[in-house]
């Protein structure tokens, strides 16, 4: 998907971007607010535009779109700044659930990241 290569590129999501990204998001579930995500949903939409031709090098892309600062890791911050940057409000508490379920010493790696998205099992 365009929005999803031009975003794990840095380039931020246009409007019409995030609503390309909300149309493939599975239907909601019942009662849930129209105006929010599960991060199931989340995931199983990222992993399914993970299209590139190496899922090794696709990866790393997408995690690189996470940490942005370049010391590999995304820590809580990071990860809440691009799911915002994505039109995703996620509480502290939900960031702080993701990373100690998906990572290590209150951060994720790229080892830790590259499990949890080749494992199907793992969804949080």
């Amino acid at each position: 998907k365009q929005w999803y290569q031009r975003r794990v590129r840095g380039i931020n999501a246009t409007e019409a971007d995030l609503i390309e990204f909300i149309g493939e998001l599975p239907t909601l579930e019942e009662g849930q607010d129209k105006d929010c995500v599960t991060y199931e949903q989340f995931a199983e939409s990222i992993k399914k535009n993970m299209a590139l031709t190496n899922e090794t090098d696709s990866l790393q892309v997408t995690f690189n779109a996470f940490d942005h600062a370049g010391d590999g890791f995304i820590d809580g911050d990071k990860l809440k700044s691009v799911l915002s940057n994505l039109g995703l409000q996620f509480q502290d508490t939900d960031i702080q659930n993701i990373i100690q379920q998906v990572g290590s010493d209150g951060r994720i790696s790229f080892d830790d990241f590259q499990r949890f998205m080749l494992n199907s099992d793992d969804i949080i």
